[in-house]
């Protein structure tokens, strides 16, 4: 079931003759928006909201899943604006957007996710389009873009090391020729079996684009 906060803004209808009918509206957040937050707070990331909706219904919605800094009213110039402010201090940016004004500042952002039901502008500026709806798959991208990252210098490290000591061995001739080739083979396939650990995750989740 979706997080709700119970209350929202309300719309009334009548006519010559008065009040006919009451609406009364209350902002929903997807079910895994509270523990996706909390795991990216957890890991060190800043989560900000950045909403072109009402300021006390963005800040509603930010109590709701435990985003202290939610801001409404937002053009896509100020959500720009922003954006690069926090780049010129330093920070790297990822943002996540499914609106037509967030098409500048996915397209501005060091990365940038929207969802499958996006708008097409969105998902057309966006880095990646998640094919669900799962709030969950942003730190979970996270966690596999580090855990790529850990890999690849692991294997550059292998290889830098092969080179320097196996290398001028052969040259020197105090490795043979054929030992010196199957060296290289078994460093390559070291390399390949290491990178291949990167297909083994035993967390369920939507596909990424």
């Amino acid at each position: 079931m979706p997080v709700t906060n119970g209350s929202g803004p309300s719309s009334h209808l009548s006519d010559g003759q008065g009040w006919l009918a009451s609406f009364h509206f209350r902002e929903d957040a997807r079910d895994d928006a509270q523990a996706s937050v909390a795991a990216l707070k957890d890991d060190g990331v800043k989560v900000r909201l950045l909403s072109g909706d009402r300021h006390d219904a963005a800040a509603r919605l930010g109590a709701l899943v435990g985003i202290d800094d939610a801001r409404g009213g937002c053009l896509p110039d100020d959500k720009l604006a922003l954006m690069q402010q926090a780049q010129a201090e330093g920070a790297t940016v990822a943002m996540v957007g499914d609106g037509l004004n967030d098409g500048p500042v996915l397209a501005g952002a060091n990365v940038s996710f929207a969802f499958g039901r996006s708008v097409p502008l969105a998902r057309a500026q966006a880095d990646f389009v998640v094919l669900g709806d799962r709030l969950s798959l942003i730190p979970a991208c996270r966690a596999k873009a580090r855990r790529t990252m850990r890999i690849v210098r692991q294997n550059l490290g292998w290889a830098a090391a092969y080179n320097a000591i196996g290398v001028p061995l052969a040259m020197m001739g105090w490795v043979s020729a054929w030992l010196a080739g199957l060296g290289m083979a078994a460093s390559s396939l070291l390399v390949v079996i290491n990178a291949l650990r990167l297909s083994y995750d035993e967390r369920p989740h939507e596909k990424v684009h």
